[in-house]
């Protein structure tokens, strides 16, 4: 099984100096950064999500499916969409999810009746400056992360309301009366 940040990972048997790798890295004419075809996708079943098998649509979708990095959501198109971390929380993160990463977990579902389900919410509390740093580099299993999310606390509600707290994980003043440490 490769690492996360090996091509191996997601494109089992299309590996550097193999003639596959070569044929599909000149498959299309042109020099621009979009003329290679996306290479076929072959998962491990460690990455299969709890909704199913993991997929990834070869067609005009170009996007993974089942795939329990992705929260076992459906990715943005991996030619043409974009995932930015800082505001595209619900992509991965939704209400109900099968993968165990949902918002809805811990005192989540408070904050989100409160705020409202979006990035914003999040990046209140999450510092995704923290987030970008290794939110992406552990998953070479369905484990996801070993880190807390507490280690992201540190977003701008933090740092408004708590004097001097913003990268201690204090909440306390407004939001969370009695010096809550996470």
């Amino acid at each position: 099984m490769g690492s996360p940040i090996s091509c191996d990972t997601c494109h089992n048997g299309l590996g550097t100096n193999t003639l596959n790798h070569y044929n599909r890295a000149n498959a299309r004419p042109g020099s621009d950064a979009q003329r290679v075809p996306p290479g076929d996708a072959a998962f491990p079943a460690t990455y299969d999500a709890q909704s199913g098998s993991s997929s990834f649509d070869n067609g005009a979708a170009l996007s993974c499916s089942n795939v329990s990095c992705h929260g076992g959501q459906a990715t943005p198109n991996w030619q043409t969409g974009a995932l930015v971390v800082n505001d595209r929380c619900t992509i991965c993160h939704v209400s109900g999810t099968t993968q165990f990463n949902s918002y809805a977990s811990g005192e989540h579902t408070f904050h989100v009746n409160l705020f409202g389900a979006g990035a914003a919410t999040c990046a209140l509390c999450h510092d995704t400056a923290a987030l970008a740093v290794d939110h992406f580099t552990t998953l070479a299993d369905n484990s996801i992360s070993p880190a807390v999310a507490s280690a992201t606390i540190g977003g701008p509600f933090i740092t408004t309301f708590t004097a001097g707290a913003g990268t201690s994980g204090t909440c306390n003043a407004a939001c969370h009366p009695g010096d809550r440490t996470w």
